[in-house]
């Protein structure tokens, strides 16, 4: 597939060969050791099943995750499937130990479901049709023992996605190094928000910002998103989504970058914040012995600790302004946009005038 990187494959991947597997046994009484699964995006896979077990009406087997050289935390985990003939129409998915269970609305699978996305459903769907010629009466348990852990480094917990991981993917495949399956966790936190009736919601790079925000104001915990590096990306979508306004807040040091033109903040590609800082602070007029201790300084932090020595945090509302009007033009006024930031202790060190209107409406 590429000679540079090794693919790997996704969860859903190994849910529906997990539960192709497991079709062979109720079918014939044995379970192979490996199949062929065709995935979405026209690449077909050969699994190997584990844990293969047969027994009077139900079979099962497990697949184990494969994420090539993509950074992905389930990569090793077992993905059991266990499938059992029952008097109902069509298929029903459970949700055994280690997978999720949706609880708010606006995810892509109704509330109170098993956490297994629309393209593993179909790909499941897809596997016990091709081996049982239907999947009518067929009850599909899917389990994950590391499950439960796993889930806590994850975004599921703030989704509303309990006790468990998800099942996702959307082709099948995992490709290296790629940012699709992250992009899709923060859009599900924008699709929780709008579900919930939030007409603002409040976007926030890491923990920084977000400790921040619920420390000094009372918001849903649904309406404060972290967006990482993906300013850019979450302010195209929140227009999408309609929403009225949205509140952008975390440190400096990375909330400045916007006003270079810096919508993807990563470090790697966007660098320091140092130099539009002590550019702005020259241009308000801030002394020269105050800009020779700025520039000194390795750190935004460092920077906002100078300022705080002299009594000069107030700058810091402009700055914000600046952020704000940058944001302001990236998404061509279609949508309302504030600023807070917040130092590395949560405190509050600079608000905008939009930060300020959208407060009064709290």
């Amino acid at each position: 597939m590429s000679d540079k990187f090794e693919y790997g494959y996704t969860t859903g991947s190994c849910a529906a060969g997990a539960a192709k597997g497991a079709a062979y046994g109720l079918l014939r009484g044995i379970i192979p050791e490996s199949i062929d699964l065709l995935t979405p995006a026209d690449i077909t896979l050969q699994l190997n099943l584990l844990h293969r077990k047969v027994g009077d009406g139900f079979a099962e087997c497990s697949v184990r995750k494969y994420s090539g050289d993509d950074p992905d935390i389930t990569n090793g985990c077992e993905i059991h499937v266990r499938i059992e003939r029952s008097n109902g129409n069509g298929i029903r998915f459970i949700a055994r130990d280690g997978v999720g269970t949706v609880t708010k609305p606006g995810l892509q699978v109704p509330k109170g479901e098993p956490a297994i996305n629309p393209v593993p459903r179909s790909m499941i769907r897809q596997s016990l049709e091709e081996v049982l010629g239907t999947s009518d009466g067929i009850d599909v348990s899917v389990s994950v023992p590391e499950g439960k852990e796993l889930a806590k480094k994850t975004f599921n917990g703030r989704l509303g996605i309990v006790d468990g991981i998800s099942i996702i993917g959307t082709t099948g495949i995992v490709r290296p190094m790629s940012l699709d399956s992250f992009k899709v966790s923060l859009l599900c936190g924008l699709d929780v928000a709008k579900a919930a009736g939030h007409e603002s919601v409040v976007l926030v790079p890491g923990g920084i910002g977000e400790t921040g925000f619920k420390k000094h104001f009372e918001v849903e915990g649904d309406q404060v998103i972290q967006m990482s590096n993906f300013v850019g990306f979450m302010l195209d979508e929140s227009v999408k989504r309609g929403f009225k306004s949205v509140i952008i807040g975390g440190h400096p040091g990375k909330l400045t970058k916007l006003i270079r033109g810096d919508f993807y903040t990563r470090s790697s590609e966007s660098e320091p914040a140092n130099d539009i800082l002590i550019n702005l602070f020259k241009g308000a007029g801030i002394g020269s012995s105050i800009v020779r201790e700025l520039e000194e300084s390795p750190t935004v932090e460092g920077m906002v600790e100078i300022m705080r020595k002299h009594n000069r945090l107030d700058k810091f509302n402009s700055i914000a302004d600046d952020v704000q009007e940058a944001a302001y033009r990236y998404v061509s006024s279609k949508i309302e946009i504030g600023t807070v930031m917040f130092d590395m202790k949560k405190n509050i060190i600079g608000t905008s005038k939009g930060f300020k209107v959208w407060q009064k409406r709290l």
